[in-house]
């Protein structure tokens, strides 16, 4: 476990960093952007959440899983070209999108902020791509870099934009620059593997299509479940409340997750390539007492930031953001129970993959996005506020 702690640590140092000045930031912008902007933003999101999911058709997530690094190679390379693909092809269909997705969706002005969905899903799904094979090669310092640079640059162009104009444009050019300059950071990290790059053919990448099938034909859909289930509220409470509503909860959650989701993600990614290595024979172990040990981790650092939010969760929103935001600190308060156990789960189901059980994963993760629907849309008809709406969908989460 000694080396599975230490590449953790590789991984936690940086992104700690970034996300202690990113959380010492997102107060400005609190005080920049109203909660509309916010809203308008979180919609953005997680449109481009859903195509990202698309854009590789989730063959990337086998690039940790051949025996050698040439099909490991040609496996990146073929989630690449897919890539490049789905991109170019939103980039021709978002001047098609009807107008009255704004009125749908009570967020003025949104249609004009589309077009930037094809850089942001080619930005974004390249970000993943070169994080797997960065993973594969046990290279955790410079993701935990690019994590930093991603982080930091995002808030910094958030905060100069508004210079010239203040509205959701600064929020979305800023994510959008955030994940180019993680991407440059990450090339040059990749770039050390350019001899086995160079072996990569049509024809491997043919096989490796057909061996790795189940990817697109049951994780793509698993991962589109999985990443549709937390964005439905965005969509949903949109939908019956309108955009600050959905910007007073994309902030709850963002900020929740921002620290929670360092640990977890790194812990996953860790977790991930070691059980995968086990799995192929490349190293010994026992996947049992890996998996007990990841739980006993995930517990241990999640309990305590958990309780203190339940109990103090208006107070400490109003402090770090402003009294205006004081509503996101009560919803923070109905979601910790799911969002606990969120960085419970997330790490441990990257097993689906390494035992190719799509299948399974696929069937759990439809039962839980059609359960998170039905909540939400019960909450939004009968409910006459949207703490009881978040409170259903907190509970079935």
């Amino acid at each position: 476990m000694s080396n599975f702690i230490t590449n953790v640590l590789k991984l936690v140092s940086g992104s700690v960093t970034s996300q202690i000045l990113s959380i010492l930031l997102v107060p400005i912008i609190t005080r920049i952007y109203s909660p509309d902007d916010f809203g308008v933003f979180q919609i953005f999101l997680a449109v481009s959440g859903i195509l990202v999911i698309f854009s590789t058709f989730s063959y990337q997530f086998a690039i940790m899983l051949p025996k050698t690094e040439e099909d490991s190679a040609n496996v990146a390379f073929l989630s690449l070209i897919l890539l490049t693909f789905i991109s170019i092809l939103i980039a021709i269909i978002v001047p098609f999108v009807p107008q009255d997705i704004e009125h749908i969706l009570k967020a003025e002005g949104l249609l004009k902020y589309l077009v930037y969905l094809a850089p942001v899903t080619f930005l974004n799904g390249l970000f993943f791509v070169q994080n797997y094979w960065l993973s594969r090669r046990v290279r955790y310092g410079v993701i935990a870099g690019s994590r930093v640079s991603n982080t930091l640059s995002t808030k910094i162009f958030q905060l100069l934009i508004p210079i010239w104009s203040v509205s959701p444009f600064g929020l979305i050019a800023g994510y959008v620059g955030g994940y180019g300059i993680a991407d440059l950071i990450m090339l040059k990290g990749v770039k050390k593997d350019i001899e086995v790059f160079k072996k990569v053919s049509i024809k491997n990448m043919k096989e490796m299509a057909i061996r790795y099938k189940s990817f697109p034909l049951f994780s793509s859909w698993s991962t589109l479940a999985n990443t549709i289930s937390p964005q439905v509220p965005t969509f949903l409470l949109s939908y019956f409340y309108g955009t600050s509503v959905v910007g007073y909860f994309g902030l709850a959650n963002q900020v929740v997750n921002m620290p929670m989701g360092i640990v977890g993600a790194a812990i996953g990614q860790v977790f991930f390539q070691q059980v995968s290595k086990v799995k192929n024979g490349n190293e010994k172990g026992d996947m049992k007492v890996i998996v007990g040990e990841v739980y006993k981790k995930l517990i241990s650092t999640g309990v305590f930031p958990m309780l203190l939010l339940l109990i103090l969760g208006e107070e400490i929103f109003t402090f770090a953001f402003g009294k205006s935001w004081a509503v996101s600190g009560t919803y923070v308060r109905i979601l910790i129970p799911w969002i606990f156990l969120v960085y419970l789960s997330s790490p441990i189901s990257t097993l689906y993959s390494v035992f190719e059980k799509q299948g399974v994963w696929f069937t759990f993760s439809i039962i839980l996005l059609v359960s998170r629907v039905a909540a939400l849309v019960i909450g939004g008809t009968y409910g006459e506020s949207p703490e009881f709406t978040l409170g259903l969908f907190s509970f079935t989460g």
